[in-house]
C-alpha cells in the first residue's frame, strides 16, 4: 500500500499504476476518473474507455488508463466525429464488422450461437459482435479484448497506435545494513534519559526496523567481534539483510544488555576493518535493488585499529564497487560528528548525523530510512519497446526526463523503472501525489 506520513510517500507492498496510453494525439474527448489520492495499493485500474477494473473492495486507483479512439477508416468529419460515409461503424475500410483488419478468416473455433456469456459453455465467452461462444482467451474483433489491446490473429495483443495497457508497479525494497557499535563507551551517559547508549540506539532500531518493515531489507552488523588479543578484528554479521526482518534484529539485541559490549580496556573501535569486510558481501551486491549500509558509533575509530585500513577508505571502496553501497554515518555523543564526515562523503551520502539525545538518535535514523526508501519498482509486465514509455508526476507536461541524473531509467533485464537525483527526492519526500506512467503517447494522464 502507499501512504503518505512522516516518512514521506513509501509504497508497500504494491504500488498499482498504469502503464498507458493516451487517445490518438488531438484527441479530446477521452474521459478520466478522479482520485483523492492519487497512487493507492489497493485500489483497482479504472479504464475510461468504457467500464472499469476494480480490484475486490470495488475501490479505485487513482492511476487511469485510457482507451484510444481512434478512426481506421475514411476521413474523420472534424464536427461529428463519423466517417466519409461508407456506412461501417466499425471504422474498418473492408466492411468486415469483426473489425480484424487482417482479413484473416483464421481465428479461434467457434461454438453455438450466443446473447450474453452465460449462453456459452463453461470456458467460453459470447464474442460482442459475432454473437458466437469463443475460448475465454481468445477473439474475434477488437470488442472481444480488454481496453488498451486488439485483437490479433485470434488473440488479443497491445495494440493500436496509442494502445494501453495497465501495469502493476511493486517498489523494490532495498537492503539496508545497520553496522552498530559495541565497544565498552556505549555504556555512556545519555542526555535527557536514564538510559545509556547502548539501550537508547536499541530502541531506535527497533522503531525503525518495525516502521520500515515492509519498505526496507534490514540486516545488522556489530562491531567490534570482540575477539581476545584482537580487538580490532571486524564486526560479525548478525542478521542478513531480509524482507520483514525487525522481528529478528530485535529478538537478538533485546536482551543483550552491559555484558554484551567490549569491555576489554583495549582498543575496540574497528569502524573501518568492519565496514571493509563487507566489500564484495554478495547480499549487498545485489543488482535489483539499492544497497547501503548505516554506522552507528559513539566514538572515534581507534589509531591502533587502522593498520590496514580506515573508515573512510573502506566507506570509499563499499561504494566504488560495480553495485555503489552508500554509508550513512551517525554519530551518538558529543564531538564526534568531524570525524564521520570524511566517512559520510566517502560514503556518497554527503553528511553525517550527529545525536546527543534519544529524540535526535531517532529523527537521525527515520531521515535515513525515509532517504534509502525505494525509488526502484518493477513492471509485472514488459513493454513491447521501452522507447514508447513516458513518466509524469502529477499530470505536469513536459514529462520527466528519460535520463540517470533527475528523472528515470527503465532495466528491460530486471523490467525495472529507477527514479533518479530529483525525480527520486521528490518520491521519496511525499511531493508526489500521482505518478503516470504512459505507453505510446507523451501525454499525461489526467486524474
Amino acid at each position: 500500500m502507499c501512504r503518505v506520513d512522516l516518512h514521506g510517500w513509501i509504497c508497500s507492498p504494491l504500488l498499482i499504476a498504469a502503464l498507458a496510453v493516451a487517445p490518438a494525439c488531438g484527441d479530446s474527448s477521452r474521459e478520466t476518473t478522479d482520485s483523492p489520492t492519487g497512487i493507492t495499493g489497493g485500489g483497482g485500474l479504472t479504464n475510461s474507455g468504457g467500464g472499469s477494473l476494480t480490484n475486490g473492495s470495488g475501490n479505485t486507483s487513482g492511476i487511469t488508463t485510457n482507451t484510444p479512439t481512434s478512426v481506421s477508416g475514411g476521413e474523420t468529419d472534424g464536427a461529428t466525429g463519423g466517417t466519409d460515409g461508407s456506412g461501417d461503424p466499425s471504422g474498418d475500410p473492408s466492411g468486415d464488422p469483426s473489425g480484424d483488419p487482417s482479413g484473416d478468416p483464421s481465428g479461434p473455433t467457434t461454438g453455438p450461437d450466443c446473447e450474453q456469456d452465460s449462453d456459452c459453455p463453461a470456458g467460453q465467452k459470447c464474442a460482442w459482435l459475432d454473437k458466437v461462444c469463443i475460448p475465454e482467451d481468445s477473439c474475434l474483433s477488437n470488442q472481444d479484448c480488454e481496453p488498451g489491446t486488439a485483437c490479433e490473429n485470434g488473440e488479443c495483443v497491445i495494440g493500436g497506435d496509442c494502445g494501453a495497457q495497465g501495469f502493476e508497479l511493486e517498489a523494490v525494497p532495498p537492503n539496508l545494513m545497520i553496522v552498530l557499535d559495541r565497544s565498552g563507551s556505549m555504556d555512556g551517559d545519555v542526555q535527557g534519559s536514564n538510559k545509556n547508549r547502548w539501550e537508547v540506539a536499541k530502541d531506535a532500531i527497533k522503531q525503525v526496523t518495525e516502521s520500515f518493515d515492509d519498505d526496507i531489507r534490514f540486516g545488522l552488523v556489530t562491531f567490534s567481534a570482540c575477539i581476545l588479543f584482537n580487538e580490532c578484528s571486524a564486526g560479525d554479521i548478525i542478521e542478513p539483510p531480509a524482507p520483514n526482518n525487525a522481528a529478528a534484529i530485535n529478538g537478538f539485541l533485546g536482551p543483550k544488555g552491559f555484558l554484551y559490549l567490549c569491555n576489554t580496556g583495549s582498543p575496540e573501535t574497528s569502524t573501518g576493518n568492519t565496514l571493509l569486510s563487507l566489500v564484495g558481501y554478495p547480499l549487498l551486491q545485489d543488482p535489483t535493488r539499492s544497497n547501503a549500509v548505516l554506522l552507528l558509533t559513539d566514538g572515534n575509530e581507534n589509531a591502533e585499529c587502522k593498520d590496514n585500513t580506515d573508515g573512510t577508505m573502506a566507506a570509499a571502496a563499499l561504494y566504488a564497487q560495480p553495485h555503489p553501497v552508500k554509508t550513512f554515518a551517525v554519530g551518538f555523543s558529543d564531538g564526534i560528528i568531524g570525524s564521520l564526515a570524511d566517512i559520510a562523503a566517502a560514503g556518497g551520502t554527503g553528511q553525517p548525523y550527529n545525536a546527543t539525545n534519544p529524540q535526535e538518535l531517532e529523527a537521525a535514523m527515520q531521515a535515513i530510512a525515509q532517504t534509502v526508501a525505494s525509488c526502484d519498482f518493477v513492471l509485472d509486465d514488459t513493454p513491447p519497446d521501452e522507447d514508447k514509455i513516458y513518466v509524469f508526476f502529477d499530470d505536469e507536461e513536459p514529462g520527466l526526463p528519460n535520463d540517470g541524473d533527475n528523472g528515470w531509467t527503465y532495466d528491460p533485464d530486471t523490467n525495472t523503472l529507477h527514479f533518479h537525483g530529483e525525480a527520486c527526492e521528490a518520491i521519496q519526500n511525499g511531493e508526489v501525489a500521482d505518478i503516470d506512467v504512459v505507453y505510446g503517447c507523451n501525454l499525461p494522464i489526467p486524474g
